[in-house]
C-alpha cells in the first residue's frame, strides 16, 4: 500500500492525480487477504476506528457506489454523514445520512465544524471539481488531514477498508506470518 505525507505538506490539496507520488509503501503479509488488508490499511497510517462518523461527499456518478460503501459502514455501527447531493441520494435510496453544510455557509454548521468537533473519524471524498486551493473541496481534505480524519479520494480504498473492518480482528488477533517460510 502506498503512504503519503500530505500532513506534512501545508496548503497542497491531497486529492491524488498522475503527477503525485508516494512518499513510502507498505506490506501486509498474512495467510488471508482480510488479514492482510487489514495490517496494510494500519501500516500505511489509517486508525482502523470500529466507531465514529464517517463523511461522505461524493461526485455524481460515484453516488451509487458510494451508496454501498455508506451501508457497510452504518452496518458496522458507524455514524453516517453526507453533504447535500450525497445525503439527498442516499436518502432517496433509503439509507439515512445525517444532512452537514459544505464550508461556504458560514452562518450554518459545516463540513469544518464536524471535523473540529472531533466526530468524524473517516472521510470519503471524490470530486472533478479541479484542485484551485479557493474550493471548498480542497479546503474539506485539507481540514481532515489537518484533524487526522482518514481521508479517503478512491471508493476502492473506502470498499477495502470497510471489508477490512468488517472482518473484526484487531491487530493482536491476527496471527504473524514468518517471510522466510512463504
Amino acid at each position: 500500500m502506498p503512504v503519503f505525507s500530505f500532513s506534512k505538506l501545508t496548503d497542497v490539496d491531497t486529492i491524488l492525480g498522475p503527477e503525485m507520488k508516494s512518499t513510502g509503501e507498505v506490506l501486509g503479509v498474512a495467510k488471508n487477504f482480510e488479514d492482510a488488508l487489514y495490517k496494510g490499511l494500519l501500516a500505511s497510517g489509517n486508525k482502523m476506528e470500529l466507531e465514529g462518523g464517517v463523511l461522505f461527499t461524493v461526485k455524481d456518478r460515484d453516488k451509487e457506489e458510494a451508496l454501498e460503501i455508506a451501508r457497510r459502514f452504518r452496518n458496522l455501527g458507524f455514524e453516517v454523514y453526507a453533504t447535500a447531493g450525497t445525503q439527498k441520494y442516499f436518502a432517496e435510496h433509503g439509507l439515512e445520512a445525517t444532512f452537514v453544510n459544505k464550508l461556504t455557509d458560514e452562518e450554518v454548521a459545516d463540513v469544518g465544524d464536524l471535523l473540529d468537533s472531533g466526530e468524524i473519524t473517516y472521510m470519503v471524498n471524490t470530486t472533478d471539481k479541479g484542485r484551485q486551493p479557493e474550493l471548498d473541496e480542497v479546503k474539506m481534505r485539507r481540514k481532515a488531514v489537518e484533524r487526522s480524519v482518514h481521508l479517503l479520494t478512491a471508493l476502492d480504498t473506502a470498499r477495502a477498508l470497510a471489508h477490512s473492518l468488517e472482518n473484526g480482528k484487531t491487530i493482536s488477533e491476527i496471527e504473524l506470518v514468518d517471510m522466510t517460510a512463504i
